[in-house]
């Protein structure tokens, strides 16, 4: 036995010499063909783990609000998100993107992204803020998240629904009714006490090129309607023929009564601790004075009422003067607090026959410089200062008009035709087209006025 296992040993040995070295070019080919060889092994670099999702995480949790009870939480004002984030050293974009033209996206800056919330929206809808998270390897996680956009929450001014109105074609409406306030014009069909009704033209403010006709007038007060009377009316308007009319309407009242609904309406469906997006106006009749003025701080609060809904407003700059039956205009940002509507601390008040000047003031004050509000516009303001005195050779003044206290809302009438007899302290009535110059808001050239 033991000399068999030294010659099988032997025999081996034979073997193992007898076998061929490998050349190095052999050696290269396999390794590049993959094969690890003995001694050439290399240590793998270590794999870094993407955090993608706990990163998609960190943004569901900060900004999709959606539950149970509330799927499509509501979205009432612009909001700012990040387009990164930066968890461990890894950084993550965020790309971000909604399914409709009513809530758009806008890059801020420095790493911020604003979601843009329009105001006039049609009606309310339900729509998916998409968040795109990914990584440098390019993972992604994609979070879809629903919202809730509410219906429009301002009120159309009077000037934008008769310019709607004219551009209707012969046989159509406005989709819905509508509110206008206007002076009486001519009286193309007198009253008829057999009938009930009237058909009068009126001017809305400024657009004197854009009479309204009210078809068949009815309503308490129709029989004593006479030129020059400025009257509020209800109803459908269509274009008859080529006549823009209300299709026999219902006279509201003589004066002007606006229609706040909407604004009432999107304040009324705030959430507890939600704000209206930018300043709100509305006018009412003080019901009531929870707190009363203090000279100390200078301000009141009061409840206005306004139809059967209450509104307050709370801590109004002034109204020492303020008694309970007064009726005011309130400028200020309406918020939902703890359940109370309320203009917040700060706001502002002047006389209720400034609700539409104020109107047209904040939406000239949102123009881009070089923008126009389409049509002619109409604000009564005092004068307080005259940058250019009136110029016999051109005929024409330029001065600054304020509404109420407003002093951030003041509008210039550049060029206003005739103005010797103006001065500082004086009330007038200035129509014209407002536009948005370097900065300015004013009445363009050839605006004109009748004092007050």
């Amino acid at each position: 036995m033991k000399k068999t296992i030294i010659i099988l040993s032997v025999l081996a040995l034979m073997v193992v010499f007898a076998m061929p070295v490998m050349s190095m070019g052999l050696a290269e080919d396999m390794q590049k063909a993959g094969y690890i060889l003995p001694g050439t092994e290399v240590a793998e670099e270590p794999k870094v783990e993407s955090l993608v999702n706990d990163a998609a995480d960190f943004v569901k949790a900060n900004y999709d609000k959606s539950s149970k009870s509330t799927p499509a939480p509501r979205t009432t004002a612009d909001f700012d998100v990040y387009d990164r984030i930066t968890i461990k050293g890894q950084t993550f974009k965020i790309a971000w993107s909604t399914d409709t033209e009513y809530v758009t996206v806008e890059p801020k800056g420095n790493g911020v992204v604003t979601i843009n919330i329009a105001e006039d929206a049609p009606e309310e809808i339900v729509y998916t803020l998409t968040a795109v998270v990914s990584d440098a390897q390019g993972n992604e996680v994609v979070l879809n998240m629903p919202k809730t956009l509410p219906q429009g929450s301002t009120d159309p001014s009077q000037e934008e629904i008769v310019l709607a109105a004219y551009k209707l074609a012969d046989g159509e409406y406005l989709p819905k009714a509508v509110r206008l306030s206007g002076k009486i014009t001519a009286i193309p069909t007198a009253y008829s006490a057999d009938y009930g009704n009237i058909t009068v033209n009126i001017q809305v403010f400024a657009l004197a090129d854009n009479p309204i006709q009210c078809y068949r007038l009815s309503g308490e007060g129709c029989a004593d309607l006479a030129v020059g009377d400025l009257i509020t009316v209800e109803g459908k308007i269509k274009n008859y023929k080529g006549t823009i009319e209300f299709e026999k309407p219902t006279l509201v009242g003589k004066g002007i009564i606006p229609d706040q609904s909407a604004t009432l309406d999107a304040a009324f469906l705030l959430a507890d601790g939600e704000a209206m997006k930018g300043l709100q106006v509305l006018v009412g009749k003080i019901d009531s004075i929870p707190s009363a003025y203090s000279p100390d701080y200078g301000n009141i609060t009061v409840n206005l009422a306004i139809g059967d809904r209450i509104v307050q407003a709370y801590r109004l700059a002034g109204g020492a003067d303020l008694a309970v039956g007064d009726t005011i205009t309130v400028v200020g940002n309406i918020k939902n607090y703890k359940g109370t509507i309320e203009f917040d601390k700060a706001c502002r008040y002047v006389d209720e026959k400034a609700y539409f000047s104020v109107k047209t003031l904040l939406k000239a004050y949102q123009l881009e410089d070089g923008k126009a509000l389409e049509g002619a516009r109409m604000v009564v303001g005092t004068i307080v200062d005259i940058p250019s005195a009136y110029s016999p050779d051109y005929g024409n003044i330029t001065v600054n008009i304020q509404v109420g206290g407003l002093n951030d809302l003041i509008i210039q009438c550049y060029r206003l035709t005739g103005g010797a007899d103006l001065a500082v302290g004086d009330t007038i009535a200035v129509s014209g087209n407002i536009k948005n110059y370097k900065g300015t808001i004013e009445f363009d050239k050839g605006c004109t006025y009748e004092k007050i």
